[in-house]
């Protein structure tokens, strides 16, 4: 009995000390986005970078007509928050265990010509992220749809 018990409390302490290695998502990463319901689709390239709290990237869009998605705010406006004219800026919500979400800045959807806010979810498995997105428009409906990302190495 006391064998079972030694045990039983070994294994408890193990697991309260448990720390899952973290994930770093920091780097490039390229992939693409789909949905089924409004016809969208195109590239994507994003950069990750961290600091201490927070971690942030930037994603340049492409529909399968090569019209680029542009921000709402334009010029010196938008390059005050996103790296580039062409990309818009990833917040992300929560970057922990295996799991990302987040939103993009507001952007002008090509499809509809009107501003649209989009949130995410995805799923890191190694250099891999799966997930899905929603995106809400002024003209009204949501728009969900799938993404898919890989680590690009150097």
């Amino acid at each position: 009995m006391r064998r079972i018990a030694a045990a039983l409390l070994l294994v408890a302490v193990t697991a309260c000390q448990y720390r899952p290695t973290p994930i770093s998502l920091q780097g490039e990463w390229s992939g693409e986005y789909w949905s089924g319901a409004s016809e969208r689709r195109g590239a994507l390239n994003f950069t990750i970078a961290s600091t201490a709290d927070s971690a942030y990237g930037d994603v340049i869009m492409f529909t399968p007509l090569g019209q680029q998605v542009r921000p709402v705010d334009a010029g010196d406006q938008h390059r005050r928050h996103s790296g580039s004219t062409q990309a818009l800026r990833i917040d992300f919500v929560r970057v922990g265990g295996a799991m990302v979400s987040g939103t993009l800045e507001p952007y002008i959807a090509p499809d509809c010509n009107c501003p649209v806010s989009t949130t995410f979810t995805g799923n890191v498995l190694g250099d891999t992220i799966r997930g899905t997105f929603v995106t809400n428009g002024t003209q009204g409906g949501n728009r969900e749809g799938m993404w898919l990302m890989a680590r690009r190495r150097p």
